[in-house]
């Protein structure tokens, strides 16, 4: 018994020493709705593996980039170059708007359907909201100026291109977008929930209001469906129920098959395993079981440093992808 505690002591003692002596630079850059979790991942991460340099280097040569960061659905363009990518995260999109609107109490009653998205982002003319409601407060939408990774995945959820997007264009990134409506009574948009929660306190952040989705599409929010009061209660229940009503989308690395940096995939490893518990803190949604599985299996096949015992599922792995973005072409 004294003889396998020391041989488990010895093992935990070179994990350690291993970590404490990995050297390295990894750099990264893409997405910026998806800083702040990576901001946490590196601060986390640094505090096991203190040589291993992880930044996030946006104006850095494309060369040089371990990482690009991509929170949109990949598609076979994604893999040219020999390029390979791995699922670390999710998140979600919600419309919010001013908190201290004049109809939002009838607007959270009433909650958004796929019409009324449609009728306000995508059809051309001065925006409208539920042709049958009393509701007369003006709307000004908001967009990002620059149609961003959360613009493309909010459009396409409701079969529609970015470029069709209606609304008034926000300079800046998301946290400027969430500015625009918190500094605009009349001020409409969607946002993800990292910016429109405050992650400290776990409510929606001053200034803002969620406007619930009707999800079975009665014409009001059922008691059921009122599961915004808190970031964890929404992120709570998207993961338990994945209705498909709730915009939601991958956050990817992509990275080059024949990358030879070990520090990456130490890195990415982490990520996959150790780091998705700082997901939920950020605003983000973990990954399940099955899915990360199959992305370390798929990190494991080029870096080369996973726990994974074994890579024979890679092939077939990336083969059922390959056929899957062949069927949504």
């Amino acid at each position: 018994m004294k003889k396998n505690l020391i041989i488990v002591i010895m093992l935990l003692t070179g994990s350690l020493v291993s970590a404490q002596t990995q050297q390295g630079v990894v750099k990264l850059r893409g997405t910026r709705l998806t800083y702040p979790l990576v901001n946490k991942w590196i601060e986390e991460f640094s505090k096991e593996y203190p040589n291993i340099k992880v930044t996030i280097a946006p104006n850095a040569p494309a060369d040089s980039i371990d990482f690009n960061i991509a929170a949109y659905g990949l598609t076979d363009k994604d893999f040219q170059g020999n390029k390979e990518g791995v699922a670390i995260a999710r998140y979600v999109q919600l419309p919010v708007a001013n908190s201290k609107r004049g109809d939002l109490a009838s607007l959270q009653e009433k909650g958004f359907t796929e019409k009324d998205f449609n009728n306000l982002y995508f059809t051309s003319g001065t925006p409208d909201l539920f042709a049958s409601s009393q509701a007369k407060s003006p709307i000004t939408l908001y967009t990002r100026e620059k149609p961003a990774c959360a613009a493309h995945t909010f459009a396409k959820h409701y079969g529609n291109d970015a470029a069709t997007l209606q609304g008034t264009g926000v300079k800046g990134d998301d946290k400027d977008l969430a500015n625009a409506v918190r500094n605009d009574v009349n001020g409409i948009s969607f946002n993800n929930l990292g910016f429109v929660y405050d992650i400290k306190t776990r409510k929606v952040s001053e200034g803002l209001a969620v406007i619930p989705l009707d999800l079975n599409e009665n014409g009001k929010v059922d008691k059921d469906e009122k599961v915004y009061a808190t970031l964890d209660e929404v992120i709570g229940y998207i993961e338990k129920t994945n209705n498909r009503k709730f915009v939601t989308e991958r956050v990817n690395f992509v990275f080059s098959k024949n990358s030879a940096n070990r520090s990456a995939g130490v890195f990415l490893h982490w990520v996959l395993s150790k780091g998705q518990r700082f997901n939920h803190g950020i605003g983000f949604l973990e990954l399940d079981e099955k899915t990360l599985t199959a992305q370390k299996v798929i990190s494991s096949s080029v870096f080369k440093v996973t726990s994974v015992q074994s890579c024979e599922g890679a092939s077939d792995i990336t083969q059922q992808r390959k056929a899957k973005l062949a069927s949504n072409k």
